[in-house]
């Protein structure tokens, strides 16, 4: 008999090779280290991991990471829904329900609002059918080459592991987000949090009025910076030059022109580089929904003023 249960103590490294098997893909390997950082610290928030056992063996499992999302001036409660996967010999129809249906009950009963998804492709319809969530953002995939190095003087553009935790947080601390703005809430301490993935490198680029978090990635063995996220100070004025100095400090330090950015951020005067055609790579996708609407099926409003790979296991 199968059933699904909240894992109480998660073995990571089971974890890890379980999931690396069920995608069955060269390219997606799970790391022990990087699920327990992303579970227990990343927003700081701990994560609800519901399992799928057969005869007291996990066969599957969804984790429902814990984050703050502001809407409307107002702080809630909110999960993104990551690491679905069943094991190919056990996988129906029946137990995937039985998943999503523990999720909706645990959001219920745990006075959760919102729910969050950043889905592939097979998820998509999953999600909408089986927990009516409903498309809420669209982050386009931008790119852009930075071929002149930054002249700006930065406040810091370093790698974030090379500061301590005393001198992180000082210098994340301005950039605090509002709670008048739609999206993840972040202050100096989870904005640590987030950053600090032992599997990660990330580096940060900081002016008197923005923050940049970027990161060396490689996809089929093309460098490229990633632009993980943008942070503007309240209230402080920004230009177009504001964000191309960031850009060029990131580009330069990792020594890597080609930049890649997926977001949507109102705080920004120009997003950077130019949006990829959707027939070379589609946009991400983002799904919520309101446990608190009159009806779940409904789009919810407002919209996001701020969503970006950082907000997400992506980045």
């Amino acid at each position: 008999m199968v059933i699904v249960a909240e894992e109480r103590a998660v073995d990571y490294a089971l974890t890890a090779s379980l999931a690396t098997a069920a995608f069955a893909d060269e390219s997606v390997q799970f790391s022990p280290e990087r699920i327990r950082w992303l579970y227990e610290q990343s927003f700081g928030q701990g994560t609800t991991v519901l399992a799928a056992l057969e005869d007291g063996q996990k066969i599957g499992q969804i984790a429902l990471i814990g984050q703050t999302l502001c809407i409307a001036g107002q702080a809630h409660q909110a999960v993104q829904l990551v690491d679905l996967f069943v094991m190919q010999a056990h996988r129906s129809a029946g137990l995937v329900r039985k998943l999503y249906r523990e999720v909706e009950r645990i959001c219920a009963v745990r006075g959760i609002r919102y729910i969050l998804a950043l889905p592939n492709e097979k998820s998509v319809q999953l999600n909408a059918r089986l927990l009516n969530l409903s498309p809420q953002a669209e982050l386009p995939i931008r790119v852009g080459v930075a071929l002149r190095q930054s002249g700006a003087k930065l406040v810091c553009n370093d790698r974030f592991k090379a500061l301590s935790r005393q001198q992180a947080i000082a210098l994340l601390a301005p950039f605090a987000t509002e709670a008048t703005e739609n999206g993840i809430r972040y202050d100096g301490e989870s904005l640590f949090n987030r950053l600090d993935d032992p599997t990660r490198d990330y580096a940060v680029h900081v002016s008197d009025a923005l923050l940049l978090i970027s990161s060396l990635r490689r996809r089929k063995n093309v460098r490229h910076t990633l632009l993980c996220g943008f942070f503007a100070r309240p209230r402080a004025p920004l230009t177009p030059q504001s964000v191309n100095d960031l850009v060029r400090a990131a580009c330069g330090f990792w020594n890597a022109p080609l930049f890649v950015y997926a977001g949507i951020n109102h705080s920004l005067p120009t997003s950077p580089g130019l949006p990829l055609p959707a027939r070379l790579k589609r946009p991400i996708l983002v799904q919520l929904r309101d446990l608190a609407a009159g009806s779940a099926a409904e789009p919810a409003q407002p919209r996001f003023a701020r969503f970006q790979l950082i907000d997400s296991d992506f980045a």
